[in-house]
């Protein structure tokens, strides 16, 4: 199998990227600087993994490398997060998060699509979504209204390519918070955005400690789970990981929302 992984210069990305190029599978990983290439490069060769490093950054003209690699499954993991009330939140922040969550994200992903089509490719797409589409949290409403926009479009993707009879299969991946300090930068950013006034510091503070009892420390689980489905024939539709917290932010939806 020949793998490229977006936004897999650290976290769940990289040990995703890692587990398969210990199996035996050709491996493109990527950093979206020319530092963060050099430091994967120089992690990986620390820890004895064979694996092509890339620069792909979405915003560039990078995403054209989808025209020139031959693969046949893409995981498509890359994205960022902003933190405040949607209704004092700058419109730049708006746009920059839909930039990549969703616009670049799809245009990369249609790309890799239309390529394994011409190739006759029977390719595997998995597009990194969050529980956070499904219950959104107060103060963290654009990255969960990019990441709900992008699960949307990817269940429209996955009805299409089955009335069109292509040999696509995409898989969601709708995960849950794991401590990979993403979550935690997203929701200390929320003090940028709002005067600290008693009744948003409460919420705050609560939310904060919301995230540090749900985190999950076990992202290897995630990461096995994940290059099990790849593997597979036949990928299922979502994976939604890991299901205890989507149990319990549904609760909360229901109590709190």
């Amino acid at each position: 199998m020949r793998v490229l992984i977006t936004g897999s210069s650290s976290g769940i990305g990289y040990e995703v990227g890692v587990r398969l190029a210990k199996a035996g599978h050709l491996v493109y990983m990527t950093g979206r600087t020319v530092k963060e290439v050099y430091y994967l490069r120089q992690k990986l060769q620390r820890e004895g993994v064979n694996a092509v490093c890339l620069k792909l950054d979405l915003l560039t003209d990078d995403i054209y490398l989808a025209n020139s690699l031959d693969i046949d499954c893409l995981f498509n993991h890359a994205g960022v997060g902003v933190s405040g009330s949607m209704l004092t939140t700058d419109d730049k922040a708006l746009r920059d998060v839909y930039e990549v969550n969703f616009f670049r994200s799809f245009l990369f992903l249609k790309l890799v699509s239309q390529h394994m089509i011409k190739r006759h490719l029977n390719g595997k797409i998995f597009v990194t979504s969050s529980l956070l589409a499904l219950y959104p949290l107060p103060f963290l409403g654009i990255y969960s209204s990019s990441k709900a926009a992008i699960s949307s479009l990817v269940k429209a993707m996955q009805i299409e390519s089955r009335v069109l009879d292509l040999s696509l299969s995409f898989c969601l991946i709708e995960m849950g918070a794991y401590s990979t300090g993403f979550n935690q930068f997203m929701v200390d950013g929320i003090e940028k955005y709002q005067a600290l006034n008693g009744k948003f510091l409460s919420i705050y503070n609560y939310q904060k400690k919301l995230f540090s009892i749900l985190e999950s420390q076990n992202i290897d689980n995630l990461a096995n789970n994940i290059v099990k489905e790849m593997t597979k024939n036949k990928p299922r539709k979502i994976l939604r990981l890991p299901w205890l917290q989507a149990i319990l932010l549904k609760v909360y939806f229901v109590f709190f929302g």
